[in-house]
């Protein structure tokens, strides 16, 4: 590096003063994942209270229970995906508000694994179905 250079960074910078980095994301107020299981849980129920106050029949069969189940399941994926959304604007905003792996997390966890539990019902109970009509 020639000596020009050197004098003109160093007199860019006043003294004594040093750049801080962007304050870290554990320097704000994180969500809890509590928070976050809790409200999917409650949006979960409010779902399944919704499936048996309209659409359960007096007798839950086979067809209804794996409906009730869905619903179950589709209040968990639900809050999960908005909780996911929510965290994706935040980042868009600034991304030291929410790190990738926060990121990620929120998505596999709140969203993908309530969706592969769904899908594990349903193949249960359609296997249930073929071997039940045999």
């Amino acid at each position: 590096m020639p000596a020009s250079s050197r004098r003109r960074s160093a007199r860019s910078r006043p003294p004594g003063r040093v750049q801080r980095a962007p304050a870290p994301a554990a320097t704000q107020p994180p969500t809890g994942v509590a928070l976050r299981f809790i409200s999917c849980g409650v949006l979960s129920l409010c779902f399944g209270l919704l499936w048996k106050l309209t659409l359960a029949p007096h007798r839950v069969g086979v067809g209804s229970a794996l409906l009730g189940i869905l619903f179950l399941l589709l209040g968990f994926v639900v809050g999960g995906v908005l909780w996911y959304l929510r965290d994706a604007r935040l980042r868009m905003r600034d991304p030291a508000l929410i790190p990738d792996e926060r990121l990620v997390f929120s998505f596999v966890v709140f969203a993908l694994m309530p969706f592969a539990v769904l899908v594990v019902v349903g193949v249960v109970w359609i296997v249930a179905l073929i071997v039940g009509a045999s």
